[in-house]
Order: structure tokens, then C-alpha cells, then sequence
């Protein structure tokens, strides 16, 4: 198992910081879900949030959802403001649900800040926690290397969880202007993560 992890340590690092966005909104439309790898995923986030398409790259796998009201959406719910991206490893490279503790530990030790730093240099990231639950694994961690979203917050929640068999990646960030707190991430990361598992139930 410990050899797995490491042959998917580089897979995780390139879906930590694989899009190089500098802000949010467009002139398309938003909705609520996007399909990635022409309908082999489906991407949602937590309620309230839309998928911004000009920001997404759904062939490569990667969806950016934000507050549906600060996409333009009409009428949408007041929800807790921040970002949300999703991203789908390669095909087959689902490995959390073989033992999301064993995952997590991984992530513990001293190969996580760098897996889990944007730049691959382990020294910027701070992990503050690392969970196992049945299904996934959350980690709150603070990465001081550049943001690739203008205006985003150092502090993230990211899980990985195994989809469609896909090792999928779901990132949590506040804004400078409007940060999440603790319990704020946390709470919209569950939301994501189990968005995620219900709109794509039973591909775990």
C-alpha cells in the first residue's frame, strides 16, 4: 500500500495546482453541475454554488464552482461565500476507499507538505490536520506559496476521494476579502465532498 501512495504522490501534486486562474466569472452562463471527460464525472459543489464554465476545463478534468448569486444567477440562496474546485485524477487512480486511514497517514508524514504543497516545495505548507473518515480523506492545511486564484486565503480544505474510479481531488478557499474560518472550510468541504458522492452515487 505504501508503494501505491508513493507511485500517486506525483499525480496529487499536479492536481493541486494544475490551473493557472486569475479570477472568477465570464460570459457564460453558470449552472449547478458540469459533466468531466464527457459525462464520466459529474461535477457539482455544496448548496448554493454553480460551476463557472469559463474557469472550468471539463476535458481535463477540472471544474471551479463559486456562490451561484456572485456568478450572476438570479435569485440564488445567500450562502457562505468561497471557492470550490474539483479535480479528476487519471482513470484508475482511485486508492483512498482502499484505506482512507492508511491515506491519511500517508498525508501525516513527511512526504505530505510536499504532495500537498501547489508548488512542490514542502516548506510552504503548514498542515494543521489530517482526517480519515469512511469514504475520504480532509486535510486542513496553509500553503504559503503563491495563490493561483488572485485574492485566495492561505488557509485550504482539500480532500481526496475516489470517484467513478478516479482519484478526485476537492479544494476549499475563502478570499483575503471574505476568509472562511475553521469551522466554515470545514463545513463547506463536507459539503463538497458529499455533493460530490451523491451526484455520482455508486461509482465510488
Amino acid at each position: 500500500m505504501q508503494r501505491a501512495f508513493i507511485s500517486v504522490a506525483g499525480a496529487i501534486f499536479a492536481l493541486a495546482g494544475c490551473s493557472d486562474l486569475s479570477g472568477l466569472g465570464g460570459i457564460s452562463p453558470a449552472a449547478p453541475a458540469i459533466a468531466l471527460f464527457d459525462g464520466e464525472v459529474t461535477a457539482v459543489g455544496p448548496r448554493g454554488y454553480c460551476v463557472d464554465p469559463d474557469s472550468s476545463r471539463p476535458n481535463r478534468g477540472f471544474a471551479m464552482l463559486a456562490p451561484c448569486r456572485t456568478l450572476g444567477v438570479a435569485d440564488a440562496p445567500s450562502v457562505t461565500r468561497g471557492i470550490t474546485t474539483i479535480q479528476a485524477g487519471p482513470e484508475g487512480s482511485a486508492i483512498v476507499s482502499q484505506s482512507p486511514t492508511e491515506f491519511a497517514n500517508y498525508l501525516k508524514g513527511p512526504n505530505g507538505p510536499f504532495v500537498l504543497s501547489r508548488s512542490g516545495e514542502a516548506g510552504s505548507v503548514n498542515v494543521t490536520e489530517v482526517r480519515s473518515f469512511d469514504n475520504h480523506v480532509a486535510v486542513y492545511l496553509r500553503d504559503a506559496a503563491p495563490a493561483h486564484i488572485d485574492g485566495a486565503q492561505e488557509s485550504e480544505w482539500r480532500a481526496f476521494v475516489d470517484i467513478a474510479g478516479r482519484l478526485m481531488t476537492v479544494s476549499v478557499r475563502g478570499l483575503d476579502v471574505a476568509s472562511l474560518s475553521a469551522s466554515e472550510g470545514a463545513g463547506l468541504l463536507d459539503q463538497a465532498v458529499q455533493a460530490m458522492i451523491v451526484a455520482n452515487c455508486c461509482e465510488q
